[in-house]
């Protein structure tokens, strides 16, 4: 029975040694969906954990890729790999940066916080701020 083409080989004994490159971004991108599916389930333990694992992943394959970037050995398709795996991540920060928005914004509703007591721009401040100054142009 052949292979589907494009399908991933099995046997692990024909195929050639991953270079230390493929190596790093292959835990990139596994980093990257793991951090994905953790932020989809809203487990917070989870997203901490698999966060610390990309950041560590990005972290150890930056050694590599700068080294190999310096010698002007960098393939282009790895290149193209990694700044996918970095556009994803910026997706994600993204997407948890509208989410945090969206729950502070329902907490503000929720419980809305009580206004300041001596805040100088408030319009109870008035009294506390004195007249203006103008200062004179040199």
């Amino acid at each position: 029975m052949t292979a589907p083409s494009g399908a991933v080989r099995a046997d692990a004994s024909h195929a050639p040694a991953a270079s230390p490159l493929e190596t790093a971004l292959v835990a990139v991108e596994l980093a990257v969906a793991t951090l994905g599916q953790t932020l989809a389930g809203r487990d917070i333990a989870a997203v901490e954990a698999a966060s610390t694992a990309l950041h560590d992943a990005m972290r150890a394959a930056m050694a590599p890729f700068a080294q190999a970037a310096r010698r002007g050995k960098l393939p282009v398709e790895l290149r193209e790999r990694f700044a996918r795996a970095n556009g994803q991540v910026a997706a994600q920060r993204e997407a948890l940066i509208r989410a945090s928005t969206r729950v502070d914004q329902n907490l503000e509703i929720l419980l809305p916080r009580q206004p300041a007591q001596a805040s100088v721009y408030s319009a109870s401040g008035v009294g506390q701020r004195g007249p203006g100054r103008m200062l004179a142009a040199s």
